[in-house]
């Protein structure tokens, strides 16, 4: 619109109203469910730094053979598999309700609320165990494979940063654990908490494999953990 009228003065207001909608949009896609919702509470004065307690499960996956696969590929090649395989992990965290708070490297970091948070991680990740198993069968030079790690508890979960910059997250000893056990999980392998295993509402879904304790950073005890396996049937759990 041309015209210097109302009408003109209008279509200019919708035409920035348009684009400011489009950077929203596209902000969206850059952080986390929980920085957006929290975004949708705050007052005039915008997100204020601190946070809350909060019982959360926490979720670490992390792609591995991820440096192997580097290795005598352009960046460009490594750069669009990695985010093929985020893709398809981030559908699957948002299908059993969770939230992905972060990638780090080749790392996601995902959050679950409510009742069923347990379990819905434990599915989530033998969900992702799955999706990973048909990505190797159609790409099997690319030898990548997923360690998981679970734990549940309550955190602090708020802004945290400065005012010039925040991140909103979740923080606290449940969350270092989680990554703890990523870190030490084998390929294919999920690693439970104990804690997150005695949460579980109903433990009938899964099967589970007790481990040695292992020693983890921050920890002065050895840490009971739990190997996650899916559920055998029953005709096959009777042979054993």
């Amino acid at each position: 619109m041309r015209s210097r009228d109302e009408i003109g003065e209008l279509a200019e207001r919708i035409n920035t109203m348009i684009v400011q909608l489009n950077e929203r949009f596209q902000f969206a896609k850059f952080v986390s469910g929980g920085t957006m919702a929290a975004i949708q509470k705050s007052d005039h004065e915008g997100v204020k730094l601190g946070g809350e307690r909060r019982q959360v499960a926490i979720l670490f996956a992390d792609i591995r053979g991820y440096t192997a696969f580097s290795e005598g590929r352009d960046p460009e090649t490594v750069v669009e598999v990695l985010n093929y395989y985020f893709q398809q992990l981030a559908d699957t965290v948002a299908e059993y309700h969770g939230d992905i708070d972060k990638y780090v490297g080749d790392q996601i970091m995902a959050i679950l609320l409510g009742d069923q948070m347990v379990e819905n991680a434990l599915a989530c990740c033998l969900a992702i165990q799955d999706v990973m198993h048909d990505l190797a069968s159609k790409h099997p030079d690319w030898g990548l494979e997923v360690g998981a790690g679970v734990d549940a508890g309550e955190v602090v979960m708020g802004a945290m940063g400065s005012k010039q910059r925040m991140d909103y997250t979740v923080l606290g000893d449940h969350v270092n654990l989680a990554a703890r056990l990523c870190s030490h999980a084998a390929p294919k392998q999920t690693l439970v908490s104990e804690l997150a295993y005695e949460r579980l509402n109903d433990k009938s879904g899964f099967d589970f494999e007790s481990l040695e304790p292992i020693h983890v950073k921050g920890k002065s005890k050895p840490q009971v953990i739990f190997a996650l396996h899916r559920k055998a049937p029953a005709a096959v759990a009777q042979q054993r």
